[in-house]
């Protein structure tokens, strides 16, 4: 069984390897070390997780949301694993309230996801494809 602490450690990693590629032109040496650890992370998510990737307006359409003193918040239990993870990795230091998440946080959030995995696929190009799928 996967547990929430083995994807959160994973997502974690992933998401400071993200950060650090964030900086980077695809193609700076320097950008080697985070492509390793997200290759790293990207099998030991493999070997938890199985199934296809969310684009993100599934995703954003996916989840539940409520409203609370007229804004909408994201009901975090309906957020589908691994991406519960993901967000509360990136989502570090966030204002929220305890009944949730903003929904407009979480919208954030997954758009730039699609933004940071085309900034992936670049870096991942200019070392001739040898990133892990």
């Amino acid at each position: 069984m996967v547990t929430h602490h083995q994807l959160r450690s994973l997502e974690i990693a992933k998401r400071r390897a993200l950060w650090a590629l964030a900086d980077l032109q695809p193609g700076d040496s320097r950008a080697e070390l985070p492509l390793l650890e997200i290759d790293e992370v990207d099998q030991a998510l493999k070997a938890l997780m199985s199934g296809n990737e969310l684009s993100s307006q599934e995703l954003v359409d996916s989840i539940t949301t409520q409203f609370h003193n007229g804004l909408r918040l994201v009901i975090e239990n309906s957020i589908p694993e691994p991406w519960r993870q993901r967000f509360m990795a990136a989502s570090v230091d966030s204002t929220r309230v305890a009944a949730g998440p903003y929904f407009h946080d979480f919208e954030k959030f997954a758009l730039t996801w699609s933004a940071e995995m085309a900034n992936l696929e670049a870096h991942c190009a200019s070392r001739q494809g040898r990133c892990s799928k």
